[in-house]
């Protein structure tokens, strides 16, 4: 269960969502989006989108609990999500962390459901997933599983907030798992930016305190304190659901009610801060702090009144559309031509009911750092020219006109992602409006846009600059950050800046009819040198299309150097392309590029009409690229501190990191790429390019709303830009791991980390499907074995994550409590008590496990995007029939009991005869696994 906090690194304004540059979900100004309705039980309609299949009502129960039922047929998955609108602002003083600590306990036990993570178990045996995070103003609670399980998983998470357990015993125990997840975070950036936050901010308001919780906060007899939290702030008329499920609107109602109508009305009423983000006194101020990563940003952060009353206009979606703009003329642009700037994001967010904070952060180059006053001049002299300028209709027309296509054309996503994204929203719009809100841009308001405007000023301001450099005269006490803040005027120098508002957008999609359906992916294109499956489909309702196509080249990119000079190559691409290209994001169309295994990827995705014209913009800058060295210098040492900063990600992420590194042939560790990379010149680069697409075999699939038309014109484009030859396509290898060895990582953090892989057989079909099912059915069983009984650590799970086709079974932990050794010989002591209790287990929970991965594999694709990843999955596995899911499913379907444990014996005696352990000691320097070759180098060759 994640506390959920600002995920961009280093940002002050401790928004709970990350802002993206030019953010711009909106839609047409004078009209509402072309949408229909459902009636909800008060009479209001739902309005949902033309191409939304399902169904909605909202009502409100009798003890004041809000609640949005949507019915869909056709899905495969139930999802729930409770919202609490309570969160770490509503904590007692002596008590940091405790909304936290509660969200931990609820998932435990319950007094009608007393056994421990008995919860987790049935969604997990059922196919499903939960989580939740605490939040500053409410706590979010979610699950997906099987429609067949969904009626009792409902039954029991609704007496999460009926009957929760709160035992002592396990109160004492999570203490740790809290304390556990705030040593995971103590070295991450993001984290510590936070923090550094909170100390800035006004210390009356409550975002100004400590979240997550730990040892000490939580010290001593906690249940009292537990139980008085839940009793006082957890109250039904605070409270909103969400659940989706197959049956019809009239089962939901009737399965919902009985539950959950039963959670205490103690009729709190909402509690918001009431207080500013910021004194008068505290601002104008600049606030320095010190990063582990080899990273330079500079933040500007402005306070302003709440934008949540404004949802239907949006005015803040103007301006911070054109703060965070990339085309010509823009402010990223600027910096960017001057070697200043590495990328830009702007974005405007509610902190929470009363404010909200404008906020634009520039990740600067190692130039940029000397050059920050004249940055600070460049931003305000934009920010003047919004200011100064009328705002234009067209441009918020602009914006808007997306937005209302994309409401038009919505797609179905998950239904987890359903639920957890509506129950927040409850609380915050009508019932009409929950689902159009975040696409609503009713009315173009010149004097609201100046308004909020007005608050972007150097007297409002809060500037961050964040370094690995900076020592600071201060320290945060909690994660121990060096930080210097101080009361003043953010240092301006002023330069000659040619900034301009962006002209109209020459990609806005005009082509919206749909074509006619075709039946299935079919190899459509094979002619010398290029080969395209294409599949015309419409079943989602949406003008759009995915391209993805393989650029092989002679040899593929296999050595160290092959792939370093290819990622820089990409990167030099892609900010060539930057202003031009811009504009098509902005309408809904992108692109991606990519270093393979054979060679470059490149990726096509939005409205189809415009996806040729964007493909050959992209082309164009690939091959005949005139390679800068002003630009060379920069991307170079930007891949450079990128790799170098791999060594400060969180334990288990570099053991899952190195895993793929020691396995497979093409994979380098980073500091081999630093090697590898300093030959690079930009001579040298070109002619490695020009020899790179010497020869070129295209292998990739289009799937959309396209015609054989639309392909045809692509073949004909692609035999005009490359020399096609039907060249071999190369695969990446994987090492077999036929002995037991053990990679030290050596990693800069107190908790040790060890991920155990235990790499299947072959790479056949037949054992991918063993391991993924075992790796399901040990996964929870392990989890609360280490976790919640051992408290090992806030990581613990098991993983069937595949090394290029190469699946296996791997046990991760990170704990910041004992060593290596003790976490490995943990490990084969459960394995050894799960075969041991092996006979207990029926052969009805063996058939739940089957049944939960089988409806797993074969659930439909909810939207293009989905059934595009799949097909390119298949295709790179070289399944053409593309059917890999199915037939997992039926070999899934026919494992016998005997099989199962026949595998499972095979992982404990794998253990120690053939396992790969990648681990770092942390703090526990002798505490390392005994059997096993030690490489001191993952590439080293261990035979």
């Amino acid at each position: 269960m994640l506390p959920k906090v600002l995920v961009r690194t280093f940002t002050l304004t401790l928004i709970s969502i990350v802002l993206a540059a030019c953010s711009a979900v909106t839609t047409p100004p004078a009209e509402t989006p072309t949408d229909t309705a459902a009636v909800a039980a008060d009479g209001s309609q739902v309005r949902k989108s033309p191409n939304d299949t399902r169904n909605y009502r909202y009502l409100v129960l009798p003890n004041e609990l809000r609640v949005l039922l949507v019915s869909d047929l056709a899905t495969e998955k139930s999802a729930a999500a409770l919202t609490v609108n309570r969160g770490s602002f509503h904590e007692p003083e002596n008590r940091a962390g405790l909304a936290h600590f509660l969200e931990h306990m609820l998932f435990i036990q319950t007094e009608t459901y007393p056994e421990v993570d008995a919860f987790q178990h049935h969604i997990s045996a059922n196919g499903g997933s939960s989580n939740a995070y605490t939040a500053l103003d409410h706590t979010n609670y979610f699950f997906d599983i099987a429609p067949s399980a969904f009626p009792e998983a409902l039954d029991r998470f609704a007496h999460f907030f009926i009957d929760p357990m709160l035992a002592p015993e396990y109160a004492e125990r999570e203490k740790n798992a809290v304390n556990s997840e705030y040593q995971l975070q103590l070295k991450d950036d993001g984290w510590r930016g936070y923090m550094v936050g909170k100390q800035v901010l006004n210390p009356a308001h409550p975002g100004s305190k400590f979240t997550i919780g730990s040892l000490d906060t939580l010290a001593g007899d906690i249940h009292e304190d537990l139980v008085d939290f839940f009793e006082t702030q957890y109250s039904a008329d605070q409270m909103a659901l969400v659940v989706i499920s197959n049956a019809s609107l009239d089962e939901l109602e009737a399965l919902v009610r009985p539950k959950f109508s039963t959670i205490d009305n103690k009729s709190i009423g909402p509690d918001f801060p009431d207080v500013p983000l910021y004194t008068d006194e505290q601002l104008p101020a600049i606030v320095e702090i010190q990063t582990q990563k080899d990273v330079n940003t500079v933040s500007y952060n402005f306070p302003l009144p709440s934008t949540q009353m404004h949802y239907r206009k949006k005015p803040e979606q103007y301006f911070s559309n054109l703060l965070g703009h990339e085309g010509p003329g823009s402010l990223y642009q600027l910096l960017n031509k001057r070697g200043w700037a590495e990328s830009l994001g702007a974005g405007v967010e509610e902190f929470d009911e009363n404010n909200s904070v404008a906020s634009i952060s520039i990740q600067l180059t190692p130039t940029g750092q000397a050059h920050i006053p004249e940055i600070t001049d460049a931003l305000f002299q934009y920010i003047a020219l919004l200011q100064s300028t009328p705002a234009e209709e067209w441009l918020y027309n602009e914006q808007s006109q997306v937005a209302a296509l994309n409401f038009r054309f919505q797609e179905k996503s998950s239904p987890m992602s359903v639920v957890y994204r509506m129950a927040p929203t409850l609380h915050k719009f009508p019932p009409e409006d929950l689902l159009v809100a975040p696409y609503l841009m009713e009315g173009f308001d010149a004097g609201l846009i100046k308004q909020y405007l007005s608050y972007l000023t150097p007297e409002n301001l809060l500037m961050q600059i964040s370094g690995p450099d900076i020592k600071g005269e201060s320290v945060e006490p909690w994660f121990e950050v060096p930080y210097t803040l101080r009361r003043e005027p953010a240092p301006r120098t002023s330069i000659e800046a040619a900034l301009a508002l962006p002209k109209p957008n020459p990609y806005l999609p005009e082509r919206l009819e749909l074509l006619g359906q075709s039946g299935t992916i079919d190899k459509t294109v094979d002619v010398e040198g290029i080969e395209l499956w294409r599949h015309t489909d419409t079943q989602f309702g949406s003008p759009r299309a995915n391209l993805r196509m393989e650029l092989a080249t002679p040899g593929g990119f296999v050595t160290a150097q092959e792939r370093a000079w290819a990622q820089l190559y990409r990167t030099l691409v892609e900010d060539s392309l930057s202003a031009d290209v811009y504009p098509a994001y902005l309408a809904g169309l992108g692109y991606s590029l990519g270093v393979g295994d054979a060679g470059f990827e490149i990726g096509v995705s939005g409205y189809a009409d415009k996806q040729l014209t964007l493909l050959q913009d992209v082309v164009a800058q690939m091959l005949t690229l005139d390679i800068d060295a002003d630009k060379f210098a920069q991307f170079k040492a930007s891949l450079v501190r990128s790799w170098r900063n791999e060594k400060k990600e969180r334990p288990f992420n570099q053991a899952m990191s190195a895993m793929a590194d020691t396995l497979q042939d093409n994979r380098w560790p980073r500091d081999m790429l630093v090697t590898a990379i300093e030959q690079a010149t930009p001579a040298k680069l070109a002619a490695w390019r020009d020899a790179v697409f010497s020869q070129t075999r295209v292998r990739g699939l289009w799937h959309g709303n396209i015609s054989p038309a639309d392909e045809q014109a692509l073949v004909t484009y692609l035999q005009s830009r490359f020399n096609v030859s039907n060249m071999e396509l190369v695969e990446a290898q994987v090492r077999d791991v036929d002995q037991s060895v053990n990679v030290d990582l050596k990693v800069d953090h107190n908790d040790a980390a060890i991920v155990l892989h235990i790499q299947d057989a072959d790479s056949s079909l037949e054992s991918q499907a063993m391991s993924a099912l075992v790796a399901q059915m040990l996964h929870n069983p392990y989890f609360s074995q280490l976790r919640t009984e051992q408290q090992l650590g806030y990581v613990v799970g098991v993983s069937n994550r595949a090394v290029a086709n190469r699946a296996g079974i791997s046990f991760i932990v990170q704990s910041p409590v004992q060593g290596a050794a003790y976490l490995e010989q943990a490990t084969r002591t459960f394995l050894d008590g799960y075969l041991d209790a092996w006979p207990e287990l029926g052969d009805d929970e063996i058939k739940r496990q089957k049944l939960g991965l089988i409806n797993n594999l074969l659930e439909k694709p909810k939207n293009l995007g989905e059934l595009s990843g799949r097909y390119v999955s298949d295709l790179r596995r070289g399944f053409y029939s593309f059917d890999r899911r199915t037939q997992m499913a039926e070999l899934v379907e026919n494992f016998t009991r005997a099989q199962i444990l026949e595998f499972i014996q095979g992982l404990s005696k794998d253990l120690d005869a053939r396992r790969l352990a990648i681990y770092s000691t942390g703090q526990f320097e002798d505490s390392v696994p005994e059997k096993g070759v030690l490489l001191e180098d993952p590439t080293a060759d261990w035979s």
